[in-house]
């Protein structure tokens, strides 16, 4: 089974007290005191310029999310990270695991940004709609999080009707009331961009995936979590009437790739620790709110073994290897332990998670730099491309094939000449073309 890779980075800022040395955690509500500018300058750059790398490593995509009010990310906003990303690249897929739709205060906002976006890319856009957390809402403020999954889910299907149908028309539900909706621009791509939904094993989440045939992001989590979950995700497609293929499957691991096994550890260890000792561990109410789980989703987080049933924090190097959160080790060691992964979940897709947090550039590079060379020809045909280059969605990349395709638009451009009528402003430069076409 051919795979496809998509790397993804944290983006964090790393200089932030230990969690024992913090009244809550560094999740919501650390000072921003703790913030250099020169240095968070100095990570930004880092972080994008490792995402713009992943292209000339041969990765098929390249990812960026939404992390707000904490050293978590330093990007507020996926969408604009992603045009920077769009006008340092060339041909690579982009994705954006934001927007929060429930940040926007009108989802047909959200829904410029993302055609804006792909056309701005050429048609590479990927577009990933979590859900969110607690910090997103706390932060943000744009609503109360005991109504997220039904908001949530009006905001889609109205953006969805907004990429489909000609518009303008009118709205009218329980959180929106839009008189116009009237998309200005449209997506290059049709109807709309890929669509992946990160997940953590959320049965209505899974159900409404599987309902519009989009990709399932099965978030980090042991092992055995991710298999239940895609388990359930087919079981859900199956309702619907089909079987997902691997292509409907992104799984998220933490990698890492140094030349022993030892030497990966020795690397990985100290910066795998530091992300789930500080940056991803929260308390239960601040990642999910009081109402922002079904009762039935929070039932399973807290007993079935997901990804927030205890305190990561606590986890030794040794759990997390043995319960699949990461896959540390020589090419050798990464290249049957990820084809296991595949196998188990029949996952076509996977997301690279690279730098841990606060690992420096140069660490990250030498582990991408491997993992290219020695791990992702492993889960490709031989000669295979990635994905981008072996066919390029851009409708008219050059002018020759731009007037190959073009077609008559359905009203041309037009302005009223005193003395003359109304002309064709294409050609009214022109003496002898400027003609009236009527008064």
């Amino acid at each position: 089974m051919s795979v496809e890779f998509h790397l993804f980075n944290y983006g964090a800022y790393p200089d932030i007290p230990f969690n024992d040395e913090v009244e809550n955690t560094a999740y919501i509500d650390l000072p921003n005191e703790h913030f250099d500018p020169v240095r968070g300058k100095w990570a930004l750059d880092s972080y994008l310029d490792t995402l713009a790398f992943g292209e000339k490593l041969g990765f098929d995509g390249i990812h960026t999310t939404t992390q707000m009010g904490g050293p978590i990310g330093m990007t507020p906003s996926a969408n604009l990270t992603a045009a920077y990303l769009a006008a340092k690249t060339e041909r690579i897929r982009i994705g954006t695991l934001g927007p929060i739709l429930n940040v926007f205060q009108n989802p047909i906002r959200a829904a410029e940004e993302i055609a804006m976006l792909d056309q701005m890319s050429g048609g590479r856009l990927i577009i990933g709609l979590p859900m969110g957390h607690g910090m997103n809402y706390h932060s943000a403020a744009t609503m109360n999080p005991a109504f997220a999954r039904e908001r949530y889910w009006e905001a889609h299907d109205l953006m969805r009707k907004a990429f489909i149908e000609p518009g303008p028309f009118e709205w009218q539900g329980e959180h929106f009331h839009i008189p116009y909706v009237n998309l200005w621009p449209k997506p290059i791509q049709r109807p709309y961009p890929d669509v992946w939904i990160p997940a953590a094993g959320s049965k209505l989440t899974l159900e409404k995936c599987a309902e519009h045939h989009y990709t399932y992001q099965a978030l980090f989590s042991p092992r055995h979590v991710l298999r239940r979950n895609v388990q359930t995700f087919r079981q859900a497609a199956g309702k619907f009437g089909y079987e997902p293929g691997p292509d409907q499957v992104a799984a998220v691991i933490f990698i890492h790739v140094a030349e022993t096994d030892a030497q990966a550890r020795f690397e990985a260890e100290p910066h795998l620790m530091f992300l789930m000792q500080n940056l991803n561990r929260s308390r239960q109410p601040d990642a999910f709110p009081p109402g922002h789980f079904s009762v039935e989703s929070l039932r399973g987080f807290m007993t079935k073994g997901g990804y927030r049933d205890r305190d990561i924090g606590e986890m030794t190097f040794e759990e997390m290897m043995d319960e699949g959160w990461a896959i540390v080790g020589s090419p050798r060691t990464v290249v049957d332990k990820l084809g296991i992964t595949v196998e188990e979940l029949g996952a076509g897709k996977i997301i690279h998670v690279a730098d841990f947090g606060a690992m420096p550039n140069w660490l990250v590079r030498k582990s991408l730099t491997l993992m290219a060379e020695e791990v992702i020809p492993h889960f490709r045909a031989p000669g295979a491309k990635p994905i981008w280059a072996q066919a390029d969605p851009r409708p008219a990349p050059t002018h020759a094939e731009f007037g190959a395709h073009r077609r008559e638009p359905l009203s041309p451009p037009k302005a009223r000449i005193h003395g003359l009528g109304v002309v064709d402003v294409r050609t009214a430069h022109v003496e002898e073309l400027r003609t009236a076409l009527r008064d």
